[in-house]
């Protein structure tokens, strides 16, 4: 092409880019400096390097980042002191996952422009990425200095703060941001969760009023106030403002849930009582939340004692009110099996099921509790009436003939039954106990020596539910048991016990991983935890003794492989029945 032809055609793209470079570095000038000045300045250089600049940029948008930072280094040999180049070559490296060379230039490029905000906060999020909250939190702070009027970037640097484990600062930074703007709930919100965190009752107790003059009409707000109140020794408040929210909302059932929790907390057996009744008495809620909090219930009274009591009384008022209801005998004899009182639970099943023959769930608890009672003969019995009652749930009942068939010490034919559950034809509503077959197909697999398979059984579970700790510490184990993927193991079991952190099964599982990795004095840690929960299983016993052992402390190993003994004696005592 001639000059001529070149200059008969307008170059609007270099113009365009031109404009954006120098409005940049208008950006970028010193403060007091002419700001047209030194656009002009600068032009000279940047006519130069601008054919490297476009292209570099060209290549960034292409997903060349190589390309675009090599482009970009030789424009930052002519214009060594351009912020926007440093910043553009740190965006490329951060497309690259390269978060320290990304940062490197987004520090130069925030000192290159101190007064410029969107490199301070490009390099926040940075900073974030890399887990260094402590300086995100400064770069937000930074950025709130350069724009004022912005508060919610001192939510943000509360937020940073939070994650520093800096609760102090953190509730500084948020009180300023509630005092430039009264009505920012998030602040507060974060407010009260750090007081709360700290034990700072009196201050939360006014940071939640605060919060109910902006949304009054917020009920899990005053049940959070009344808790307050209770922790704070003010009773009589905390009762009050329980009672203005059952009255507000007569149906809201967390509203009488907590009130029954203060008076079983405080041992006011008597109160516990009279709202009970007047709870049941109002019909304001259906009884599907009604049954919903007496599961509820009786979850917490395996937990904890002093719920034990108060649950009965629960489930003798609801069968007083409905005797006829199958469902409500299915939820007392769960109650009476949770409390290792089989007899009594089998006589409600048994119950529920001559009030309603086509409750599965009835026959299904009944069987189950045949078994768990050693008694094969009555629940196979069950089990074939069961099928001839209600011959639509197959798949229930073929995986309780697994159950069956595992604990007669049968792991083949139970692998063959449990085979045949996991392909029969099903709806969306048997998923839970698609889930169970695959678990039961995976304990079977096990007790044949088929480690991939039951591995496989417990991927599946994970596939259909991945929020199934079961099968996560059930794969962990067997992963730590062959020494295989032990980093998955770690993961597995360290979300099982996230889920639950009481569970000392779980605990056992994740210091015996821990074991296999090396990490003794870890493993120590989490296998005492476990015998903490009270848990007597001999493994456990033997897994300390083995950390114990690895850390030294022969005694104590001697000790823990005593215990496990122990503990297995006991183990065969019961299961002969002596």
């Amino acid at each position: 092409m001639t000059p001529e032809a070149n200059n008969s055609k307008p170059r609007a793209g270099r113009r365009l880019f031109m404009s954006a470079l120098t409005a940049l570095s208008l950006l970028s000038a010193p403060a007091g400096m002419n700001a047209a000045q030194a656009a002009i300045d600068r032009a000279p250089l940047s006519q130069k390097v601008m054919p490297d600049y476009v292209q570099a940029l060209l290549l960034n948008m292409k997903g060349d980042y190589w390309g675009a930072i090599e482009g970009l280094r030789k424009v930052m040999a002519v214009l060594p002191d351009e912020p926007a180049v440093r910043f553009s070559i740190s965006q490329s490296y951060r497309h690259l996952a390269v978060l320290d060379s990304a940062r490197v230039y987004g520090e130069a490029a925030v000192k290159l422009a101190p007064s410029n905000p969107h490199y301070h906060l490009y390099l926040a999020d940075l900073a974030q990425d890399m887990h260094d909250y402590n300086r995100s939190a400064e770069l937000y702070g930074q950025a709130f200095d350069l724009q004022p009027d912005k508060p919610e970037l001192l939510y943000l640097q509360g937020l940073e703060l939070m994650s520093a484990n800096q609760p102090e600062p953190a509730i500084r930074v948020f009180e300023k941001a509630v005092s430039l703007d009264p009505y920012n709930d998030n602040a507060l919100s974060q407010i009260l969760q750090l007081q709360i965190r700290l034990k700072r009752f009196p201050e939360a107790i006014e940071t939640c009023n605060k919060m109910l003059e902006i949304d009054g009409s917020n009920l899990k707000l005053r049940l959070i106030l009344a808790e307050l109140y209770a922790k704070n020794n003010q009773a009589a408040r905390a009762v009050a403002t329980l009672k203005e929210v059952i009255q507000t909302d007569p149906g809201y059932v967390p509203g009488w849930s907590a009130l029954f929790d203060f008076y079983i907390s405080a041992g006011r057996s008597a109160d516990f009582r009279r709202e009970l009744r007047a709870f049941l008495d109002s019909k304001a809620a259906s009884s599907e939340k009604i049954d919903d909090l007496a599961r509820l219930f009786i979850v917490r009274s395996g937990k904890q004692e002093q719920y034990e009591a108060p649950t009965r009384e629960f489930l003798d008022e609801l069968i007083a009110v409905r005797p006829r209801e199958s469902k409500l005998f299915v939820l007392k004899g769960l109650f009476e099996m949770i409390h290792d009182r089989q007899r009594a639970g089998q006589l409600c099943f048994s119950k529920a099921v001559e009030l309603n023959s086509s409750n599965a769930e009835a026959w299904e608890a009944l069987i189950s509790a045949h078994i768990s009672m050693n008694e094969k003969t009555q629940a196979y019995a069950l089990l074939r009436k069961a099928n001839a009652a209600l011959p639509g749930e197959g798949l229930r009942w073929k995986l309780l003939e697994g159950s069956l068939l595992l604990q007669a010490g049968e792991p083949k034919k139970a692998a063959t039954v449990l085979q045949q559950a996991v392909r029969m034809k099903m709806t969306d509503d048997d998923l839970p106990l698609l889930i169970r077959a695959h678990i039961s197909l995976a304990l079977a697999y096990d007790g044949l020596g088929m480690k991939n398979r039951s591995r496989q059984a417990y991927t599946t579970v994970l596939r259909l539910d991945a929020h199934n700790s079961l099968a996560m510490n059930n794969l962990a184990y067997l992963l730590a048991e062959e020494g295989i993927k032990l980093r998955d193991a770690l993961l597995l079991a360290t979300n099982a016990v996230l889920l639950e952190p009481d569970n000392g099964v779980y605990l056992d599982t994740l210091g015996w991983v821990n074991y296999k990795l090396g990490e003794y004095d870890r493993a120590r840690i989490l296998l005492e935890k476990a015998i903490e929960t009270g848990i007597e299983e001999p493994e456990v016993y033997l897994h300390l003794g083995e950390a114990y052992r690895k850390l030294g402390d022969e005694p104590k190993a001697k000790e823990m492989f005593e215990k496990a003994k122990a503990a297995s004696r006991k183990a065969g005592k019961e299961k002969s029945g002596h």
